[in-house]
C-alpha cells in the first residue's frame, strides 16, 4: 500500500475517518483522497489545502500565498477581531480582579465581625468579674 517504508500508516478506522472528513471538505472521489493521502504521508490538512489550492503546494507556493495582499474586508475583520479578543480578555482580568476584590472584602469583614465578636466577649467578662467583686 505503501512504499515508504518509514511512514507511519493508520489504522483501517482511522484511515476511514481520514478520508470521510477530506470527502466532506472536498468533492473528491475516495480513490482520489486515498491516493492524495498517500501521496502527503496522511496529512488531512495538507490534501485539503492541495484541493482548495488546485495543485501541490511548493515552498514557492506557499510563500506566496502567505504573503498575499490583504483585501480592505479582511483588514477591517482583523481589526474588529483584534479589538473584540482585547476587550474579551480586559473584561476577564476585571471579572477576575473584582472576584479576588470581593473575597478579600469577605475575608476582612469576617476578621473585623470575629475581633468584634471577641471584644464583647471579653467585655461581658470583665463585667461579670466586676460584679462578682
Amino acid at each position: 500500500m505503501n512504499e515508504n517504508p518509514t511512514t507511519n500508516v493508520p489504522g483501517p478506522a482511522a484511515l476511514d475517518m481520514m478520508v470521510r472528513i477530506v470527502m466532506s471538505q472536498t468533492d473528491m472521489a475516495q480513490d482520489d483522497v486515498m491516493s492524495a493521502l498517500e501521496r502527503t504521508q496522511y496529512n488531512v490538512k495538507q490534501v485539503i489545502r492541495e484541493y482548495m489550492t488546485s495543485g501541490p503546494l511548493t515552498a514557492a507556493a506557499s510563500a506566496a500565498a502567505a504573503s498575499a495582499a490583504v483585501s480592505t474586508n479582511q483588514l477591517r475583520f482583523s481589526e474588529i477581531r483584534h479589538f473584540m479578543d482585547k476587550s474579551a480578555e480586559t473584561f476577564r482580568r476585571n471579572q477576575e480582579m473584582t472576584r479576588i476584590y470581593q473575597q478579600v472584602q469577605e475575608k476582612k469583614n469576617q476578621q473585623a465581625a470575629t475581633a468584634a465578636a471577641e471584644a464583647a466577649t471579653a467585655q461581658q467578662q470583665q463585667q461579670q468579674q466586676r460584679s462578682k467583686l
